[in-house]
């Protein structure tokens, strides 16, 4: 019969051979599956997976005791929560233990988080430049953006302090705009950020709402604490989105994906509601300024027809006035015109009148008959010849002092 163990002497034996091969704690790359916090401890799963996919490859359970939990929140204090949890890639110092009961188990003496940052850049720079190649880096940028957002869809958490403060502000702003926005509630951490803010987008395009712009806010954090907005395909939602996005998660410093790829990137919440009450504040001034050069325009205008009008008028008033001196002037001219030809007529006649009188005067039979000139009449007619004589009719002898029938 062969040679058998039991249980407990096999594993006994694996500790043994375990303990003597791994006497001193050694680095281990893996990445966080599961964590969860009992009593002090935090216990782990953490995995190796095969490269470019989800399929595990390697799998083991590890433990920080309470002691080396202290050490570590003192050592990266608030980047400690985002480290452990679940995606995160890490580089930790274990200790390898067996238990012959228990089973086998790491126990985290110390974590790198240089390392946790490092592939978290490593990843993001691969987002940017797959992005960069799609041609989707800088297509947001390129929607129209309303001059007034009265309208907007917020993708956040109701419960995030950032989301409140932006509310507050865009509600509480000094000019009394109205600002209708719609919360469509999101993870602003851990795994479910990119299903839940790329079903948010898919949402907002799909319910037939006018929306002036989508905006993406959350309250600040590590840069750990922002590494869900690093994902390919929350960059790829904003890209496609035909509404502008303007994004405020609360950075400091760096950039995440979602920072490049949207068309407005500030740094806090407050911030993109300051933005949003300053462009609608300067579309109110430039329609104010419009309007004020309008009327400008138009009183200008008024003055400078005026001004045509009066000296049309004047002009109006003094070719008139001109007129009637001119008319006046050409009157009395004609007048005494007349006048003087009137007088030069006159003139002519009475001297007509004269010379003919004079004339007449010679003429005059009873002045002729004076100087001893006597008229011959046969029948009441003058007898100007001894040819129209009858000798047989009586004549009448006229001269100066009477006359006499023979």
């Amino acid at each position: 019969m062969a040679t058998n163990y039991s249980l407990y002497e096999l594993n006994e034996y694996i500790k043994r051979v375990m303990a003597l091969n791994f006497q001193e704690a050694i680095w281990v790359r893996c990445e966080v599956s599961q964590a969860s916090h009992s009593r002090g401890s935090v216990y782990l799963n953490i995995v190796e997976l095969e490269e470019g996919t989800e399929d595990i490859k390697a799998q083991a359970s590890a433990v920080i005791w309470p002691r080396s939990y202290i050490f570590l929140q003192n050592k990266l204090k608030e980047l400690l929560p985002y480290i452990l949890e679940a995606g995160s890639e890490v580089l930790i110092k274990v200790k390898v233990d067996f238990n012959e009961r228990y089973g086998f188990k790491l126990v985290i003496e110390d974590i790198d988080p240089t390392y946790t940052l490092g592939q978290a850049e490593m990843a993001r720079q691969k987002i940017i430049e797959r992005l960069k190649k799609e041609r989707l880096l800088e297509l947001n940028g390129q929607r129209n953006m309303s001059p007034v957002l009265q309208s907007i869809a917020v993708i956040s958490s109701e419960t995030a302090a950032g989301y409140a403060d932006f509310m507050a502000q865009l509600e509480n702003n000094n000019y009394g705009y109205e600002i209708h926005a719609e919360l469509f509630q999101v993870a602003v951490q851990g795994r479910n950020v990119e299903s839940d803010v790329v079903d948010a987008f898919s949402e907002i395009q799909a319910n037939g709402k006018h929306y002036d712009a989508v905006i993406i806010v959350r309250g600040g954090g590590s840069k750990l604490d922002l590494a869900g907005f690093d994902n390919y395909n929350i960059g790829h939602a904003i890209a496609m989105c035909r509404l502008p996005v303007i994004i405020g998660i609360g950075h400091e410093i760096d950039s995440t994906v979602t920072d490049l790829v949207a068309q407005v990137s500030l740094k806090t919440p407050t911030a993109v509601a300051g933005y949003i009450i300053d462009r609608n504040m300067k579309y109110e001034t430039d329609i104010l300024g419009l309007g004020f050069e309008i009327q400008e325009n138009c009183l200008e205008t008024v003055r400078e027809r005026r001004a045509e009008v009066e000296h049309i008028d004047y002009m109006i008033k003094k070719s008139a006035s001109e007129r009637l001196y001119t008319e006046n002037y050409d009157m009395n001219h004609l007048f005494d015109s007349l006048k003087v030809s009137a007088k030069n007529i006159i003139q002519r006649n009475r001297q007509y009148l004269d010379n003919t009188e004079s004339l007449i005067g010679i003429v005059d039979p009873i002045k002729t008959l004076k100087r001893g000139f006597s008229i011959i009449k046969q029948d009441g007619v003058v007898i100007g010849s001894v040819k129209d004589l009858d000798t047989k009719k009586e004549i009448e002898i006229v001269m100066k002092d009477g006359s006499k029938n023979i």
